[in-house]
């Protein structure tokens, strides 16, 4: 297999791998109608990408000193780093702020940080960090937009009353969650895994 197509698989596997977090977090809060003015959080996407790659980069001289203490630290270190950047780019911002999707002192919701964990399981070289943190990311984007087209639909249609917002959600989820896990489970026996 040539390395862009390993690198393709990869970033694929990855998004796959990171649905099934996400499901697993219950999409950390974002099945709690945070969305209030109906724009998609691109800004916060894009420093999610950022974050994992830069310290999958900055830590990996790091990570054999730590031993086990290295899994304590990513969670914290991608709060850090997510809330610094958020607030970095932010003060060059000349209209106001949209309103957040996620929270960037916790790290997205544990997003970044569980994205970090799996990039440091997956990858062996930058490029397929760069690889698994696109694939994180465009995982997280396709859940927001499944579940806000989830949220949209079930306004308009003969939903139960005790079926509406966040326990239809959370089922979808749990249906999807299937669905990705069959796709990875596809995708890895035929990467050879």
């Amino acid at each position: 297999m040539s390395r862009a197509a390993s690198l393709a698989a990869l970033a694929v596997f990855s998004g796959l791998s990171f649905n099934l977090v996400l499901s697993g977090l219950g999409m950390c809060g974002a099945a709690a109608d945070k969305e209030k003015d109906g724009r998609f959080p691109f800004f916060q996407m894009g420093i999610l990408f950022t974050s994992v790659a830069v310290l999958w980069a900055s830590l990996q001289a790091v990570f054999p000193l730590l031993g086990f203490f290295e899994y304590i630290v990513l969670f914290p270190a991608s709060a850090v780093l997510c809330r610094g950047l958020e607030s970095f780019f932010l003060a060059f911002r000349k209209k106001a702020a949209p309103p957040p999707v996620f929270d960037s002192l916790t790290g997205y919701d544990g997003l970044a940080g569980s994205a970090l964990l799996l990039a440091r399981l997956l990858a062996s070289g930058f490029a397929e960090a760069l690889a698994a943190a696109a694939g994180f990311t465009l995982g997280v984007m396709a859940v927001l937009l499944v579940l806000r087209e989830i949220r949209r639909r079930s306004l308009l249609e003969a939903v139960p009353s005790f079926l509406r917002g966040s326990p239809l959600l959370l089922i979808s989820m749990g249906l999807l969650s299937l669905i990705f896990t069959s796709a990875a489970a596809v995708l890895f026996r035929a990467l050879g895994g």
